[in-house]
């Protein structure tokens, strides 16, 4: 017995040891890429600057210097990642977020499924950060096109307003990813759910990343729904609180 809990303890050392040397990887990868995006900014900067009465020009270089914003705050993300810092959050609408991130969100899918978005525009604001929020709903939407194999894949983003099911307690805001692509049998969900409170591990298996949208989700107070059948696709179902609940955690 000795013998194998000291086992184990080496084997959960090394594992923390690995774990941090990724970390500081991926910083190292972040800051290199932090450098490369300073000079495309600039240039579409001045470029910009230069198009004057150019309309479409113009247009097109806001939509390269909007790309280049959100690159460097999830740059921003994986260095707050590495050295273990807590984010800047702000009230903020989950579908101003959605909207923002649907030109990304669009290039990411390519040709692999259509995207349906439905916002509610009364759905109640959250108290989070921003870049957190698109990682998540970037995450997601490449999950979702991994998943998809036929022919007219769709994937659907929602946002609503909404209330506990017995009408008692704070509202929220929910935010759904769902897909019509493959999805997983109980078995597959269950190993998936479990493994969300272990410690991680460099390879994720499917719904890569996933572990990561659930300790954010957690981190800003909400919770996430999984629900998932080999023959319907997957659907993911984000609850966060309402800002004038914050810092209310949804049980």
């Amino acid at each position: 017995m000795i013998g194998s809990a000291s086992t184990t303890a080496n084997d959960h050392a090394e594992r923390v040891q690995r774990f941090a040397s990724l970390g500081e990887f991926a910083a190292g990868v972040a800051n290199d890429l932090r450098a490369l995006l300073a000079p495309i900014d600039q240039h579409a900067q001045a470029l910009h600057a230069e198009a004057g009465g150019n309309g479409a020009a113009q247009a097109q270089l806001r939509k390269i210097l909007d790309t280049v914003e959100l690159a460097r705050g999830l740059v921003d993300q994986v260095l707050i990642f590495s050295h273990g810092s807590i984010s800047e959050r702000r009230s903020l609408s989950l579908g101003k977020v959605v909207r923002e991130a649907l030109p990304l969100m669009r290039a990411a899918v390519a040709n692999t499924a259509m995207l349906r978005i439905a916002v509610d525009t009364n759905a109640p604001q959250v108290l989070a950060d921003p870049v957190a929020i698109q990682r998540i709903l970037l995450n997601l939407v490449l999950n979702a096109s991994r998943a998809i194999r036929r022919p007219h894949g769709v994937i659907e983003i929602g946002v609503a307003g909404m209330m506990p099911a017995d009408g008692r307690g704070p509202p929220f805001a929910r935010l759904t990813v769902a897909d019509n692509g493959i999805g997983m049998d109980i078995a597959t969900v269950g190993d998936l759910k479990q493994r969300f409170t272990e410690p991680p591990s460099l390879s994720e298996g499917p719904q890569l990343g996933l572990r990561t949208v659930h300790q954010t989700v957690c981190a800003h107070g909400g919770r996430l729904q999984l629900d998932s059948d080999p023959q319907a696709g997957t659907t993911v179902r984000i609850d966060l609180p309402a800002v004038s609940q914050q810092p209310a955690v949804l049980e």
